[in-house]
């Protein structure tokens, strides 16, 4: 029989309650067949496992628990474990068919797929991976071969064989055994050391590289020296080798690819909610909201703004701002408050003025800058967005009307550069003040007014506990200036 399963079609033969159609394909377990489930009447995948493997009592062991770990596993983008067993000396495995090819084959028509797709990809794959690490499974063979699609495109991950019950009752395995692809091998899987779920995590990042550049970030002549460059080679930057990909992309993919598996994700879930941040940071925005379609104040609410009495008004002039600026600040600043000013021409809705007025009891004149929230005959209602005094020289330091939605704040000073560079290398990860000051060569103290820079531009969150989240802006013109700056200055401590 030995002989006969890798020179012999099998179809037409039944074994147990299935009956052989066609051959799929050989892998490195055995081979697989189309196959007609006869009870269910359903189509199924059938693998026979290859004689080198069933000859070995520990290896049949090791795969009967195996096979019962992943058929207990249900979930949407986790190919069904439908039955398994032996019958006319064969060990068999009877899987949920998928009949659209795999990622592999998606990548073979079209050499490269978006990071958009490939971001939609790896977020099913990771919430598969979640509920095989729940049940304490690692894969240990993720690849775009391993990934399955549906008619629909959603991602079935196959070929839990190679998989690995983790508990300690289960480990009844070769020492130093190391199974897998060699293009997609983790450091440790490589070097045949433990491994957890986080071995399946760089073994995506690489799939995920390969995905967007349509080659493997290690290549060699040999098994062995694709090996030595996963344990030890430098790992290419994706961003590097294709500039047009977003630099969150990159960035998460370099994680991912961390040679030490402490410095990756450290969890299915915990790369669910990256992957997750990054898609929403890819996905396209919203066009904003043309000024026509921006509604004025209510009647309503305009008791709420206060009478800024004629007398105390020096002056009103209009500012010029770009639609673009206008338009985010009419949708994001409260239009609920404010001041009311009497004028022969008052300027119209959403138009942005420097009112310049004195207070009563104080010397000091003061300059608003203002958007107009509503125009009447002879009067109008601004609410201000800053107020500050006018100094004695008469000249008011700039008031930016995209605030933190430019890059200049961001590099104000050295720390501020130096903080720079720290979050667009460390994307997705959290960290606490103390670690964000130690890498910046400052103390705390000297850490926060840089850190509330950053976490006013959104490029920093800051969590109750007190962690801090490095994320990409949403701002796509600062996302610009950043890669602009990025670009001249490198990415050098």
């Amino acid at each position: 029989m030995a002989a006969n399963l890798t020179q012999t079609d099998l179809s037409n033969r039944t074994i147990g309650d299935c009956k052989l159609l066609s051959l799929l394909g050989k892998g490195a377990m055995g081979v697989v067949y189309l196959a007609e489930q006869i009870n269910m009447r359903r189509k199924v995948a059938f693998k026979i496992l290859d004689p080198r493997f069933s000859a070995d009592p520990s290896y049949i062991e090791r795969f009967e628990m195996e096979a019962r770990a992943v058929a207990k596993l249900n979930h949407q983008n986790i190919v069904q474990v439908y039955d398994f067993g032996k019958e006319q000396g064969m060990y068999f495995i009877v899987n949920e068919f998928v009949d659209n090819g795999s990622v592999q084959d998606l990548i073979d028509r079209n050499k490269a797929l978006s990071p958009e797709q490939a971001i939609e990809f790896a977020i099913q794959v990771a919430k598969g991976l979640v509920v095989a690490n729940e049940a304490s499974i690692v894969h240990r063979d993720i690849k775009p071969d391993n990934l399955m699609l549906t008619n629909d495109n959603a991602i079935k991950i196959a070929d839990f064989g190679l998989a690995k019950a983790m508990s300690a009752d289960a480990a009844v395995t070769h020492s130093g055994l190391i199974m897998g692809t060699p293009f997609y091998m983790s450091p440790e899987q490589a070097k045949g050391l433990p491994m957890d779920s986080r071995s399946d995590i760089y073994s995506l990042g690489v799939s995920l590289y390969y995905m967007v550049i349509g080659d493997v970030p290690f290549d060699a002549d040999s098994v062995v020296g694709v090996l030595l460059k996963q344990i030890s080679a430098d790992r290419p930057d994706p961003c590097a080798v294709k500039p047009s990909l977003p630099p969150v992309f990159g960035a998460l993919v370099m994680r991912m690819m961390d040679k030490l598996p402490e410095n990756r994700p450290q969890s299915p879930a915990e790369l669910l909610k990256e992957l997750e941040a990054v898609q929403e940071i890819l996905r396209p925005a919203a066009p904003p909201p043309s000024l026509s379609e921006v509604a004025e104040v209510p009647l309503e609410m305009r008791k709420n703004f206060s009478p800024l009495p004629q007398n105390r008004i020096n002056r009103i002039l209009r500012v010029e701002a770009s639609a673009d600026v206008l338009t985010r600040m009419i949708t994001s600043i409260p239009g609920d408050s404010g001041v009311v000013i009497e004028s022969e021409n008052p300027f119209p809705a959403n138009t942005v003025v420097e009112v310049r007025f004195t207070v009563p009891g104080k010397e000091d004149e003061y300059s608003g800058l203002g958007l107009v929230r509503w125009s009447d005959a002879g009067v109008m209602g601004v609410t201000f967005i800053k107020v500050q005094p006018v100094p004695k020289s008469g000249k008011v330091t700039a008031m930016r009307l995209s605030g933190p939605m430019a890059i200049g704040p961001l590099t104000a000073t050295p720390i501020h550069q130096r903080l720079l560079r720290y979050v667009y290398s460390n994307l997705g990860q959290t960290n606490n003040i103390t670690q964000v000051a130690s890498a910046l060569g400052v103390g705390v103290k000297m850490a926060e007014e840089p850190i509330g820079t950053f976490v006013r531009a959104s490029m920093i969150k800051r969590h109750p506990e007190g962690k801090l989240e490095m994320v990409w802006p949403k701002d796509e013109a600062l996302q610009k200036e950043i890669v602009v700056w990025m670009g001249r200055n490198g990415l050098k401590a």
